[in-house]
């Protein structure tokens, strides 16, 4: 029953995690090459890694989760802005 409720609550983390296209398809900017999108979103990606923090409670269970996402919407948010203070718009709504 522990392994299930681990494996369920791996699940439901990985869902969670944010998602940086350093692929150069979700982003657009004029002018802008396929390679420098790229490395652009890689700065960003690389800066928004680092861009949250949220006190480690060492509780585990509910708490932990309600953290992770709560990184994982600061991480989100600052690879948008670092995007688009670099002149890119999102590609896709």
């Amino acid at each position: 029953m522990r392994r299930l409720a681990v494996v369920a609550a791996a699940w439901v983390l990985a869902g969670c995690a944010p998602h940086f296209d350093i692929g150069g398809g979700e982003w657009a900017k004029p002018g802008a090459g396929i390679q420098q999108t790229t490395v652009d979103a890689m700065d960003c990606a690389r800066m928004a890694s680092r861009a949250y923090w949220t006190p480690e409670l060492f509780v585990g269970g509910v708490a932990d989760a309600v953290r992770v996402k709560i990184e994982d919407t600061q991480m989100t948010s600052a690879y948008s802005q670092c995007m688009e203070s670099r002149g890119y718009q999102p590609a896709r709504s």
